[in-house]
This record gives structure tokens, C-alpha cells and sequence, in this order.
């Protein structure tokens, strides 16, 4: 409730079916409205952005997929992981991770992912999962970093959120 009450004040895009734009909580990759996100801060959240085509990661199985856009390892062997963008034009890097188990749903959805940076098309998706902060120290100021973990390849979908999607 607390993000969607930002969203009014933010200006930014109502919510789609229940999922709130990445841009109303971060702004290139680190934490944009503390407030908000203070409240939202280990909940879980649905929001909806652009998969950043740069930085795809996960095991051998997902390199073999991604091929030329794998990005590395993931964050752990049973864990796999995109990064996510406000806008689909953000530049590669002005996003932050989603940590996805590795289950069933994922090769189905590497395949998309690695279709559409190939043709140069965005990759919309809708994503439901636990919002995680931490503390991003640079030169200049303090961040604050984030990140989503989500449950299972099945909360990331690319139909609004109504229904479950078939790749």
C-alpha cells in the first residue's frame, strides 16, 4: 500500500494489475525512495520493469543458453539471476538483481530473454518477490543498494500478472 501511495507522488505509471514500476522504488540500479521502501523493506513486493540484457548469470546450463549474453556465474549454485530496469532504453547497469531458484521455468525463460536481446527487442516482465537492501558505499555518497528473491521462475511473468504465462 505504502508503494502504491508513492506511486501518486512519484508521477509515474499506475500500477499494472497490482505491479508497481520498478522507477516508482529505484533510480539507476540503487534505492530511489527510501521512505517507501522503508516500508517495503524485506515484504514482498510485485513490480514490473525491463530485463537488462547485460546481465544474465547462472550455472553452465545457463551459460549454454545465454551463450555470448552470459554474464558469469549466479549468485549461488542452486540460485540463478537477471537484473531488472525501470525503462526498457536505461542504459546496461542502471538496474539491480533478481535472484531466481533454479527450477523447472528457467531454461524456458533464459530462452526468451536471450531471444529478445538478440533481436534487439525489451524483455517486459512482471515480478513478484521479496525486496532486500543493503548498504552501497561509493566515492561520493552512500546507496542504498537492492534486490529481489524471488520463490520460484513462476513469479516472473510477461502478461500483466493476470494469468500464468506458457514460454
Amino acid at each position: 500500500m505504502i508503494l502504491i501511495a508513492a506511486i501518486g507522488l512519484a508521477g509515474c505509471d499506475e500500477p499494472a494489475g497490482g505491479y508497481i514500476p520498478v522507477a516508482v522504488i529505484a533510480r539507476n540500479g540503487f534505492l530511489g525512495d527510501q521512505w517507501a521502501a522503508a516500508k517495503a523493506r524485506g515484504q514482498e513486493v510485485r513490480l514490473w520493469g525491463f530485463v537488462d540484457h547485460g546481465n544474465l548469470y547462472g550455472d553452465a546450463g545457463a551459460k549454454r543458453i545465454l551463450e555470448e549474453w552470459w554474464g558469469g556465474e549466479g549468485p549461488d549454485a542452486d540460485t540463478w539471476r537477471f537484473n531488472l530496469k525501470a525503462t526498457a532504453a536505461a542504459a546496461v547497469g542502471h538496474s539491480f538483481p533478481v535472484h531466481v531458484p533454479n527450477d523447472a521455468g528457467r531454461e524456458d525463460l533464459l530462452r526468451r530473454f536471450v531471444a529478445d536481446a538478440r533481436a534487439g527487442r525489451p524483455t517486459k516482465v512482471f515480478v513478484q518477490g521479496r525486496l532486500l537492501t543493503f548498504e552501497a558505499h561509493t566515492q561520493v555518497s552512500d546507496l542504498t543498494g537492492l534486490y529481489l528473491e524471488l520463490g520460484s521462475s513462476r513469479d516472473i511473468r510477461h502478461d500483466n500478472g493476470k494469468a500464468r504465462s506458457r514460454f
